[in-house]
């Protein structure tokens, strides 16, 4: 019995300190985004990005998470992902875009610190995501 109260405490203390860990992101990555909905920023990135968007078949406003999850990682997609009301086709073309290509600027440090050619690794990344969202933009529609 005593295992089973010490792995259960563990268990507690690790998923507190996770859920302060990711909260320290989500939370102003949040913000921020409610932020930019509501302003005009919104209506100019949509106009700049609607065209592009259309490729991969969302709306112009999903460029938010997009860019997002390319500064951040995936949880700060998913925080901008939130504030608006995507399809489960749009969600799961965001977020297969977002797996294969986030955190660019920590991915790139680490690349040059390991000595990969970081930028010819950046943009793999980037041209995979595009073949990525062409992808599954197409097979979402059919299936979800």
């Amino acid at each position: 019995m005593d295992l089973a109260l010490q792995t259960i405490k563990t268990g507690f203390i690790k998923a507190i300190k996770t859920t302060l860990m990711l909260m320290k992101v989500v939370l102003p990555v949040y913000a921020l985004v409610v932020l930019v909905k509501y302003s005009p920023v919104m209506t100019f990135l949509e106009g700049i990005f609607e065209p592009a968007m259309k490729i991969f078949r969302l709306p112009g406003e999903a460029v938010v998470p997009l860019i997002t999850g390319l500064f951040t990682d995936e949880y700060g997609a998913i925080a901008a992902s939130s504030q608006f009301g995507f399809t489960g086709a749009e969600i799961t073309t965001i977020a297969m875009m977002g797996l294969v290509c986030h955190s660019l600027p920590v991915e790139y440090a680490l690349s040059r610190q390991i000595g990969l050619p970081a930028g010819k690794f950046v943009l793999y990344r980037v041209f995979a995501a595009i073949i990525v969202g062409l992808i599954i933009s197409r097979l979402g529609g059919v299936f979800l």
